[in-house]
């Protein structure tokens, strides 16, 4: 899912929003991994170079050529998804076959071995990420258990939610980070937002989410799966609403000071807005892994 502009989040971080299920692994050891709490990265370099599982689900995007898959912490996504308003992968990992081979596209839920990479990486999609999993391999997960484990999750996803509250998170980014966005005038000239140019970008790139009846009614759907699994969901969606409504009264107050030298506003609380954003999008990424099948 590729983002629009700029952040400031550096989650996973964000990247992919992974667990590691054990800070190393012994020499030959094959270490299990989740997708959950992937921003300790210490952890991660800790484990480069050692053999690693996960279990997850391939993007349909994936290159047709199979030399490397996007592989997702949960089915019903198309796309990978990424730190929001980057190209930063996010609750997705890259995973790479072996030298000469390819992956054939597989659309249930698969385990994947390979090698835990660290580094600075980049693809042809350009989606960048500072590990990825090499030299790897995969094997088919019992569909049964999968469809078992996933039948809620299939409803949240079938209901539209799980892409609205992406979408809500870009959002959140563009209300506590609006200065760090930039457009472009009418020569294509590119150019840091003003207080004034918030509203306008606001209609034209967010209708849906800034509309009045956004946070209400994706509540509301929410609520309505009925189930006590989604209650955290609908507090994180609650606390996205807040989070939302202080920025916007920080930014009407002029809660911002203005560098004519750089031509670009900073919000006096812009750090600590982004810190309350990331630890939502964190707590959601956590929240998903109630799905995941390597729990």
């Amino acid at each position: 899912m590729k983002k629009l502009l700029a952040s400031a989040i550096a989650l996973l971080m964000l990247l992919c929003c992974f667990c590691l299920a054990s800070c190393g692994g012994k020499s030959g050891e094959t270490v299990r991994l989740t997708f959950a709490d992937s921003i300790n990265m210490s952890r991660i370099r800790a484990l480069s170079g050692s053999t690693v599982e996960i279990v997850g689900y391939m993007a349909t995007v994936s290159p047709v050529s199979g030399k490397f898959i996007y592989l997702m912490n949960l089915p019903y996504q198309s796309c990978p998804y990424c730190v929001p308003n980057t190209q930063q992968l996010s609750n997705t990992i890259a995973v790479y076959a072996k030298p000469g081979d390819k992956f054939d596209f597989y659309d249930g839920p698969i385990n994947v071995t390979g090698t835990l990479e660290t580094g600075d990486f980049s693809d042809e999609y350009g989606y960048t990420y500072g590990y990825r999993i090499a030299n790897a391999v995969y094997s088919k997960v019992d569909s049964k258990e999968a469809s078992e484990k996933l039948a809620l999750w299939e409803r949240i996803s079938n209901a539209g939610i799980a892409s609205d509250v992406y979408s809500m998170f870009d959002f959140i980014d563009f209300e506590c980070n609006w200065p760090n966005y930039r457009g472009k005038d009418k020569d294509g000239n590119p150019f840091y937002l003003y207080p004034a140019d918030v509203a306008f970008y606001e209609e034209k790139q967010f209708t849906a989410q800034s509309a009045e009846g956004f946070f209400p009614g994706l509540i509301k759907r929410a609520e309505a799966i009925g189930d006590g699994r989604t209650a955290e969901l609908v507090q994180i969606i609650t606390d996205g609403r807040t989070l939302c409504e202080k920025a916007v009264s920080e930014r009407e107050a002029g809660s911002y000071t203005y560098d004519p030298e750089a031509d670009k506003y900073t919000l006096k609380n812009g750090t600590a807005m982004m810190s309350e954003a990331q630890a939502l999008y964190t707590r959601y990424a956590v929240w998903l892994e109630n799905f995941s099948l390597s729990k």
